[in-house]
């Protein structure tokens, strides 16, 4: 998953902002109070359930807040409304990059989310083969058998090789001159 645009307006310190990434690495740096949090934030709220945004996402003053998330094959877009008693309201859009929507966008972006992560904490209590199991799913179309079977085949060819050097080693030794 690659972040190829991010839009965010009004959302806790931002006014505006448009992020289109160039490259693998982007650097969000700014002096405190500058929004860069917001933006964090902002990435994450796209993403995440309802339940992880904090108490006040919309920016003091403003009725609302939008946050469009491009993600390549899918577009998110999270708005939050404030309501008359100061709390808010928020709804999510995933649609598909020709614009069609997923009936279940959360449940969507929860699959996404579980199919690219894994709780560090649940994997430290993993045995050696549960948690070379979990890394597996991380490099498909990469056949573990057949790489298995390789280093099988240079272990005894090594083997072999280090039988017929200690032989040769034993004779060496046999000679006298």
């Amino acid at each position: 998953m690659k972040i190829i645009r991010l839009t965010a307006e009004n959302v806790k310190r931002l006014v505006a902002v448009e992020i289109t990434p160039t490259g693998n690495v982007v650097q969000i740096t700014g002096r405190n109070g500058s929004g860069k949090t917001s933006v964090l934030d902002s990435i994450w709220w796209a993403i995440a359930g309802a339940g992880n945004i904090q108490e006040q996402p919309i920016r003091t003053g403003e009725a609302g807040a939008r946050i469009e998330l491009d993600l390549g094959e899918i577009i998110v877009t999270r708005t939050f409304k404030r309501t008359t008693d100061g709390e808010f309201t928020t709804a999510i859009i995933v649609a598909n990059a020709e614009g069609a929507r997923f009936p279940s966008p959360q449940r969507m972006l929860d699959d996404l989310l579980g199919s690219l992560s894994f709780d560090p904490l649940a994997f430290a209590r993993m045995d050696a083969k549960a948690q070379f199991n979990e890394l597996r799913r991380f490099v498909p179309g990469v056949d573990f058998d057949a790489l298995e079977a390789e280093n099988r085949a240079d272990y005894e060819a090594r083997a072999g090789f280090n039988r017929r050097l200690k032989e040769a080693k034993a004779l060496e030794a046999g000679i006298v001159v």
